[in-house]
């Protein structure tokens, strides 16, 4: 038994190894079919270097014999896609063939002739680039050489009878070099045509994957370098007409190039932009079918080029614009994350959840306790008390509800602060899609009739403590953070000079006012700068051979006074004065100086733009649009500059009842407050508010804003956030 086993085993081995042999005999009878690509130069005297390229050529001289005619070439050399024969003295004009072993393949024909095109440097590259040409026979007394490529005439640049250097044609496209003298023709190597037609997309950052399409392309991807201004990308995908590449780190905005065999292809320009910014989606939650809104900075206008994804699943952008993309909610989405990439720079958004109760907007999205807004979405009961809402965690009354449940009506709480609107009904759960913003304009001080904040009131500013301070034309009046109004200096009905502590000191004509980080008030009074401390002491800070009338303060204590016709002059801390503007300016407008020390003012009252010294120009558009700070728009008549503490310059705006911010590192304009009614006097949210003649504008350290109504003789708090 143990015998047959043994036997049984060795029978297996040995047929196994059989098999083995057999099939690594059948392994190497396979062979690559032999196939010529091209030769050349199809043309020369005796003794002409030709190359034939192809696949399947064999390697081993003893297998290969190459014929001119009869007459049997000398092998030069053998590679596996390569050949280079000798011509021989003894061939005849004809054909070229191959033997292998029995199988006779046709090469093409050899002219015997003193042309011949032997070899062209660079095999490849784009439009323009030179080409140089070597031979011989090239140069004639009768005519000179002609170059084509592809079938295309080449520019000659330069002659002589063993090289020429041409010009890549326009458009050259793939194919062989020839070159014509005196009739007689001679075929060189095939010439590679590169260009690219387009590349897209052309904006985004790091990791944007940009799609080159074009010609002459390696198919292996590391034999392309592919450029963003000089910085090497990665080449994820490649084909002879198309590459797809990945941007790279560190990236500028630049030329995109690609370099094949050291020839450079220049493309368009990458413009390198900043990601994509989401500012608020709209609904956050709903049914299938519901439209949302994507609203924010640096989309692409490109629909196809901004990718969004919820809950890991891509959603169809409907439409799209710089700032603004809208998509349909599909069935069975879910609930998850948002995702939005503008050209590979991705950012997320906030969660989106999928049930039939949502918010789509709330309107006003501001106001102040006891303002009423209307909140529309779907899947809201019919029975108010059933919906619960809360501003910022504080619950607030629903006074009535529409008969499709998409609309209720809501009064603000009584200590509501900016923050999400919900809406619970039994189990479900929505959330506004933007904040809803403590927002809205009190009245601080005075009204109509006040005996102390007078229609001649010019100027405002607020100290470190709260305490705001207006002008007449004699005297200087202190509202308490409270409202509480008081005169703190000088004499309602009484002019004067004369210096002292509140009301014993006088003025002669207040024009400007402003106020330093110790609280310290400046006076433009005539030709004199008053001066006075917080405990309202009055004395002269100095005396000027201009009359200022708005002013302001930078952080070097050094104080700007407008002139009219006189420009502004700057007054330094040691008394000396300079000319810093010497154009009209606006007398009615309180000039700015941001924390680098730039000077802003507005040139006339009858104009909409804005001037940052020396010389550039804002706001050169009349209207109201608010966006980029290219293309914003605003009316003339501005009153007041100011900056907060993060540097953004606020302009009151008063024919469009508008107070606009300038964000100077976004290159943005937006208004933190457009009332919607025109001139009156009333409180409330900024669809309810109304305002008079304001003269001027100041912001405290908290961002909350005063506005100088003077023809309500009032104070107003503006509340923005």
């Amino acid at each position: 038994m143990r015998n047959i086993i043994i036997n049984t085993a060795l029978c297996c081995l040995l047929a196994f190894a059989a098999l083995w042999q057999s099939c690594k005999k059948e392994s190497k009878d396979v062979q690559i079919p032999l196939k010529v690509e091209q030769y050349f130069p199809n043309s020369g005297k005796a003794g002409t270097l030709v190359t034939i390229k192809g696949t399947g050529l064999p390697t081993d001289r003893n297998n290969v014999k190459v014929y001119f005619g009869s007459q049997q070439a000398t092998l030069v050399s053998t590679q596996e896609q390569k050949l280079i024969v000798q011509a021989p003295v003894e061939g005849t004009t004809g054909a070229v063939t191959i033997r292998v072993g029995d199988q006779t393949t046709e090469v093409g024909n050899y002219t015997y002739q003193s042309l011949s095109v032997r070899d062209a440097l660079p095999a490849n590259g784009p439009a323009g680039a030179s080409i140089r040409i070597v031979g011989e026979g090239f140069s004639s007394l009768k005519q000179p050489a002609v170059v084509t490529i592809n079938g295309k005439t080449a520019s000659i640049v330069s002659a002589s009878d063993t090289a020429i250097v041409a010009e890549i044609p326009q458009d050259a496209g793939n194919g062989p070099i020839v070159v014509e003298v005196e009739g007689k023709t001679s075929t060189g190597p095939n010439f590679r045509y590169q260009s690219i037609t387009t590349a897209q997309p052309l904006t985004g950052g790091t990791g944007t994957r940009v799609v080159i399409k074009g010609q002459g392309f390696e198919s292996l991807a590391a034999q392309n370098k592919v450029t963003f201004n000089g910085l090497a990308a990665i080449v994820e995908e490649a084909s002879a007409e198309q590459l797809i590449v990945i941007a790279p780190p560190q990236l500028k905005t630049g030329v995109l190039a690609v370099t094949i065999n050291g020839q450079q292809i220049t493309g368009p320009t990458f413009t390198v932009v900043p990601p994509p910014v989401i500012v608020a989606v709209t609904p956050l939650s709903g049914p299938a079918g519901t439209r949302m809104t994507i609203d924010g900075l640096n989309f692409s206008t490109n629909i196809t080029e901004n990718v969004v994804t919820l809950n890991n699943k891509p959603i169809p952008v409907k439409t799209a614009s710089g700032h603004a993309l809208t998509l349909e909610i599909p069935a069975g989405i879910g609930s998850g994350e948002l995702k939005l990439a503008v050209n590979g720079q991705e950012v997320a958004g906030p969660a989106f959840k999928e049930q039939t109760l949502g918010i789509s907007s709330i309107l006003p999205d501001n106001g102040l306790a006891g303002s009423e807004i209307t909140i529309k979405g779907t899947g809201f009961s019919n029975v108010p008390t059933e919906n619960i809402v809360t501003f910022n965690g504080l619950t607030a009354t629903v006074t009535s509800v529409n008969t499709n449940g998409t609309e209720l009506m809501v009064k603000v709480p009584a200590g509501v602060t900016t923050g999400n609107i919900t809406v619970t009904r039994g189990p479900l759960k929505a959330e506004s899609p933007e904040r809803f913003r403590r927002a809205g304009v009190t009245t601080l001080a005075g009204g109509p009739g006040d005996p102390l904040i007078t229609a001649a009131t010019s100027s405002i500013v607020v100290d470190t403590k709260g305490n705001v301070y207006v002008n007449g034309y004699f005297h200087i009046v202190k509202i308490t953070p409270q409202g509480n109004t008081s005169l703190f200096a000088g004499n309602i009905q009484q002019p004067g000079a004369t210096n002292g502590t509140g009301t014993a000191a006088r003025f002669k004509s207040i024009k400007g006012l402003t106020i330093d980080e110790n609280d310290n008030l400046y006076i433009s009074d005539d030709y004199t700068i008053r001066k006075i401390t917080p405990a309202a002491v009055v004395s002269n800070y100095a005396t000027l051979s201009v009359q200022m009338n708005n002013i302001c303060l930078d952080k070097q204590y050094n104080l700007y006074g407008t002139s009219g016709h006189g420009g502004i002059t700057k007054l330094y801390p040691s008394g000396e004065t300079e000319k810093v503007v010497y154009n009209l300016v606006n007398d009615k407008c309180r000039p700015a100086v941001d924390t680098k020390g730039t000077l802003y003012y507005s040139p006339d009252m009858f104009d909409s733009r804005i001037v940052r010294v020396p010389s550039t120009i804002m706001f050169t558009m009349m209207g109201y649009q608010d966006g980029l700070l290219s293309n914003a728009a605003m009316m003339d008549g501005t009153v007041a500059l100011q900056f907060d503490t993060k540097g953004r310059l606020f302009i009151m705006d008063p024919k469009n009842y508008a107070i606009r911010r300038v964000d100077f590192a976004a290159a943005r304009v937006s208004s933190p407050m457009k009332l919607a009614n025109n001139r009156g006097f009333a409180d409330g949210s900024f669809t309810e508010a109304m305002i008079g003649s304001v003269t001027d504008m100041a912001i405290d350290n908290q961002g909350v804003i005063y506005l100088l109504d003077a023809s309500n003789q009032a104070v107003r708090k503006v509340f923005v956030q």
